[in-house]
């Protein structure tokens, strides 16, 4: 399709050569505008010479990606525009550049980076500033959200990455990768303003703040924000008053240019009870996953802890686990910790078979559906009330209250009908388990206790999950 018939123009400029490019580029893509606005939105033209133009890409997953889908049609382009020889090279942003890039469209100078220079912050950002970018190990797994992540650090709020939605399973790196985006951000721009909250904090502060009467202070505190980091945002499920809040808050920093940083345990449109409309929102910027690091990352992964702490372990034994635990970068952790436990304390020797026995008898964190079972079971010793009593027809209050709460996490963690749930709840009717998820959603903002049991619960849930 469409190259379009130019004749050799050598006075033209890198820019406007390249915007020629992304005409053609967009004439070919047709109705799926996405590429070009996550991969080629971040290339800024640096020069033009001899025919050679070069373009300036984040980092080498982005050369790689324009490369193999967009190098055909650009160099094409180039040719029919300068010539048959004309030629397309890259100059890749190494981590260590400071100066963040900017958009071909966009006159704004870079922020100037003074060393010591003293934020204008006047509340914690709550970054652990343990994580970073540089023990942040990158393979295929994660190659995409760790340099949509350190693009977004660079120039927070300026690409198309707004927001960015980090998405993954438990222990792979999510909660790493978005204090590494705040804590290079603030390195880099110590003038702007960084929060990080869990979804957890996040609701308390606004429970607090609406049990205060201090909400415009909440509001403003948020409102003053240039880069906001929200992490597993999937727990603001069954919390409608929350989620409108994060609404209402969401709108007005994107609309500021403001950068938010999300984080999930699932792709934004399989968060199941988030209200649609934020759900949307989150499709506005890049979805990145993080998946189970291959056989190379973990690999990498384990040299590279293990340097950290001064210890050599043979070779053999870290490729054979990296080779059998195949699961989560804490998986990894667990065996290397046990595997030195043994060595330290019990003074066993440092051998293969010792690797394998502690492999083949080591529990992998691998998220497992939470069960209607694991519910009940973790609720019934919580509040110290017999399973029979939760799905039976007992009135009492704390037998009632420690039901609505046990099926309000059913409906939140499982994938069971309104139906399902109640001939499992002792053959009650959907009404009635409808009534106890609303219940539940409505008084979490208000009732602090109701609040401290449900994420009580949850955290158990997740950690024998």
């Amino acid at each position: 399709m469409g190259i379009p018939g130019e004749v050799n123009a050598p006075s033209l400029s890198a820019q406007a050569v390249w915007r020629r490019c992304l005409e053609v580029i967009q004439r070919n893509l047709g109705s799926n505008p996405a590429p070009i606005r996550t991969f080629l939105g971040a290339v800024q033209p640096i020069s033009l010479q001899e025919g050679v133009l070069t373009l300036r890409v984040p980092s080498q997953f982005f050369y790689e990606y324009i490369e193999e889908h967009f190098s055909v049609l650009i160099v094409r382009t180039l040719r029919r525009l300068l010539g048959p020889k004309a030629r397309l090279e890259y100059q890749v942003m190494t981590a260590a550049e400071a100066t963040p890039m900017r958009l071909p469209s966009q006159e704004l100078p870079p922020p100037t980076v003074f060393p010591g220079i003293r934020t204008v912050q006047t509340f914690p950002t709550n970054l652990n500033p343990k994580y970073s970018f540089e023990n942040f190990i990158e393979g295929d797994c994660n190659r995409i959200a760790r340099s949509a992540g350190m693009t977004v650090a660079q120039r927070p709020g300026q690409t198309a990455f707004n927001p960015l939605f980090i998405y993954g399973e438990v222990g792979q790196g999510k909660t790493h990768l978005a204090h590494a985006i705040g804590n290079y951000a603030r390195l880099l721009h110590p003038d702007k303003v960084i929060l990080y909250l869990t979804s957890e904090r996040f609701t308390q502060e606004y429970t607090e703040a609406v049990r205060n009467k201090k909400i415009s202070g909440f509001l403003q505190r948020l409102q003053s924000v240039d880069l906001l980091i929200v992490d597993d945002i999937q727990f603001l499920v069954g919390k409608p008053s929350t989620q409108d809040m994060f609404f209402h808050v969401f709108n007005d920093l994107h609309q500021k240019g403001r950068q938010i940083v999300i984080t999930a345990d699932a792709y934004p449109s399989e968060l199941r009870g988030m209200e649609e409309r934020i759900i949307s929102r989150f499709s506005w910027g890049l979805a990145a996953p993080l998946h189970p690091p291959d056989y190379e990352t973990r690999l990498a992964i384990l040299r590279f802890k293990l340097r950290q702490e001064g210890i050599e372990i043979p070779e053999e034994i870290l490729s054979y686990i990296a080779e059998h635990v195949q699961s989560h970068v804490r998986d990894l952790e667990g065996v290397v910790i046990q595997l030195l436990a043994e060595t330290s304390i019990r003074r066993r020797e440092l051998s293969l078979s010792l690797a394998q026995d502690i492999v083949s008898r080591f529990k992998p964190l691998r998220t497992r559906a939470i069960t209607l079972e694991a519910i009940l079971k973790a609720v019934s010793n919580y509040f110290k009330i017999h399973i029979d009593e939760l799905t039976g027809k007992s009135r009492r209050k704390e037998v009632a209250y420690a039901r609505h709460i046990a099926v309000f996490l059913a409906r939140k963690h499982t994938r069971s009908a309104l139906k399902a749930l109640g001939e499992y709840f002792g053959g009650r009717d959907h009404s009635t388990i409808l009534h106890s998820c609303q219940w539940v959603s409505e008084m979490l903002p208000v009732n602090q206790e109701l609040s401290r049991h449900v994420q009580d619960l949850e955290r158990i849930l997740l950690r024998t999950a």
